[in-house]
């Protein structure tokens, strides 16, 4: 029992450990304690699909794609970074329009977009975890499987709470305050390309145009 936790313990930081950049970039746009929840449960999803593509995956990984098309999935943090840019310099106008919706729509509507953010952001950067996994869950008999998604999970909540409490320091937290409209865009478009160009996607995407229809 003690090997497998500490063998699910060092699965998930190796696949988890920049989704700690992930978080804190996810974290500093949403400073609301509802969008703090809904990130941390996209977390979760994000995990669970991950982890349920991991364990079917001997036949998902001879599909030489899968995780470059994840990977394509970064295109979505570039395009919450330009559009965060643009609501930004929009400024008072956006505010205006905004200001004739019921504020329960929009927090609503804060509350789901930090939620599918979460979640798809999670998925493009899971290619790794599926192939580590791929070849981690054949070895654990069904217990240990279960008591491995434990682990996850335990491993999911301490990243999370990390991740709240350096972005909630205060010096941090007053520095995004005052420079949003440049560090938050700037942050999520780094993170889309970082998700592009690690996943091989780009590289892939073209690769499929430049061969012969």
């Amino acid at each position: 029992m003690g090997l497998v936790i500490a063998a699910s313990a060092i699965a998930f930081v190796t696949t988890e450990m920049d989704d700690l950049l992930v978080m804190f970039v996810l974290f500093s746009k949403d400073t609301g304690r509802l969008e703090k929840s809904a990130i941390v449960l996209g977390k979760y999803l994000g995990l669970l699909l991950l982890v349920a593509a991991g364990k079917t995956a001997a036949s998902l990984l001879s599909l030489q794609p899968c995780e470059q098309l994840l990977g394509l999935l970064g295109f979505i943090p570039i395009i919450i970074g330009i559009r965060f840019a643009v609501r930004e310099l929009a400024g008072e106008k956006e505010r205006a329009g905004e200001g004739k919706m019921s504020s329960v729509v929009l927090r609503s509507i804060s509350v789901a977009s930090a939620l599918l953010g979460s979640l798809i952001i999670t998925l493009a950067n899971g290619g790794d975890n599926i192939a580590v996994y791929a070849s981690f869950f054949p070895s654990l008999s069904r217990n240990e499987f279960v008591l491995s998604c434990v682990v996850f999970c335990v491993m999911q909540a301490a990243w999370c709470a990390i991740a709240i409490s350096v972005i909630n320091a205060e010096s941090i937290r007053s520095y995004i305050e005052e420079s949003k409209g440049v560090i938050i865009p700037a942050l999520f478009i780094a993170l889309g390309l970082y998700i592009l160009i690690k996943s091989g996607a780009v590289v892939w995407l073209f690769s499929r145009q430049a061969v012969p229809g």
